[in-house]
Order: structure tokens, then sequence, then C-alpha cells
């Protein structure tokens, strides 16, 4: 049909009128109406059909970078873990030191995460293992594109982008918790300073342990510290399975 078709339509509608010849006339009108409404509903179907291509591409983006955050998150949970573990043989080498498996307080009960025991043949030095700090950095432009560029109108399914905006707000969380670890790690790096101590130092776990034995204030510093990594493992934990099961939810849903 071409764009001189309604014209030429309407033309031969007015004829017909004109004619009385109303058979002919019924038959031109129907036309006009079902060439309209065809052409409504196959640009309807087009714009519908650019935005969900559109939309398909926004999720994915935001799967890819979930995956990257699982993949970044439990490099964290392993580095984070091996600080625990070390801090822990520290403490343990200083004596008297048994964590208990949980944290009672008046809001929740903080769980003691279960890692691997240090090697003590592991050629790992305390003032190292302290020093290095591994951050979730997080990457966030398909999410920002998602929500910035009209891509909550293009979503249809929204309790789908309700679990994303929820995800992303728990890793506003967890970067405000690193915040405080990053604190926490300098407090205790000005404590072993204050002894001596140093992270190129090379020292020994033992003989770090004889200066934490003798020093309270050392001692509550790492203490501390082995508390905030901790909560590291047991945050970063919970938020790679959270970023998992997401990723594997919207790759079903929007298959490649």
């Amino acid at each position: 049909m071409t764009r001189k078709s309604p014209a030429l339509f309407l033309q031969r509608l007015a004829r017909h009128l004109r004619a009385q010849d109303w058979t002919a006339a019924a038959i031109e009108f129907v036309l006009v109406v079902v060439g309209v409404f065809m052409g409504f509903q196959l640009t309807q179907w087009n714009e519908d059909r650019v935005s969900r291509a559109h939309e398909k591409t926004l999720m994915r983006n935001v799967a890819r970078d979930l995956r990257d955050d699982v993949e970044e998150m439990d490099e964290n949970v392993r580095t984070a873990s091996s600080r625990m573990a070390s801090l822990d043989h520290l403490l343990r080498l200083a004596g008297d030191w048994n964590p208990p498996k949980e944290f009672p307080s008046s809001r929740f009960s903080i769980q003691v995460e279960q890692v691997a025991p240090f090697d003590p043949k592991s050629e790992y030095r305390v003032g190292i293992e302290a020093f290095i700090l591994s951050f979730y950095d997080g990457n966030r432009f398909a999410y920002e594109a998602l929500i910035n560029n009209d891509g909550v109108n293009v979503v249809q399914d929204q309790e789908r982008l309700s679990e994303i905006q929820k995800y992303y707000a728990l890793v506003d969380q967890l970067l405000t918790f690193e915040q405080s670890l990053a604190e926490n790690r300098l407090r205790m790096l000005d404590a072993m300073q204050a002894e001596g101590i140093s992270a190129v130092d090379g020292s020994s776990f033992e003989k770090v342990a004889q200066v934490v034995r003798q020093r309270p204030a050392l001692r509550a510093a790492i203490e501390n510290y082995w508390f905030y990594a901790n909560r590291q493992v047991f945050l970063t934990k919970q938020l790679s399975a959270k970023a998992n099961r997401l990723a594997d939810e919207i790759e079903a849903d929007y298959p490649g």
C-alpha cells in the first residue's frame, strides 16, 4: 500500500456515496479502517520488537557485570580468608586465643566464618599479610545505563528489576563496611609500627607473637582486625552468592 492509497480510498468512497452505491461505499470504508488498523499494529509491533531487543541488551549487560562481580568477590574472599587465618595463627602463638563460633549482639548474632587453617610451612609473613587488603571495586556501568536511560520503563519484569536494585543496595552496604575495614586496618598497622613491626621487615609469626604477648593494645588491634576480616568474608560470600543466582536467572530469562 502506497502513501497515496488512503487518499485514493477516500476519493473512491466519496464517489460511491455520491452515486448512492452503498455496498461499494461500505466495502471502501471497511478497507480504509482495516488498512489504518493494520498500519498501526505493524508500527506497534515494530516498536515492541525494538524495545524488547533493547531490554535484552540491558539485562544481559547487567548479568555480565554480575559475573565479573562474582569473580572479583570470590578472589576477595580468598585473600580475606587467608588474612583471617594468618591473624588467627598469630594470636594463637601469642597465647590465650580461642574465638567463639558467634558474637551475639542486640540486633543479631555475627557468625564466625570457617576458613582453612594457616599453614605454618608457608612463606607468608605477618607484616605483608596485614598490609595487603583487597577491596571490592565493582562494575555498575550496565546498572547505571539501566536506571539512567529509561531502562526502568523498558524492562517488563518489574520484580526482576527490583531484585537488581536490591542487589546494588547491598553492594553499597559492602562498600560502606569496607571503608570501616580500611580504617581498622590502619589502626592495626599504626599499632604494629609503634612496636617496630613493619610490613616489609620479614619478621616471623613467632617473633611478632612475642611482641603481641607483651602489648595488650597491639593484641586488641589485631583481634579487632581479625573480626573485621571475618565480617568481610561473611558479607562478600553472601553478596557473591546473590550475584551468581541473579545472573543465572537473568540469563535464563534473556537467553543469548
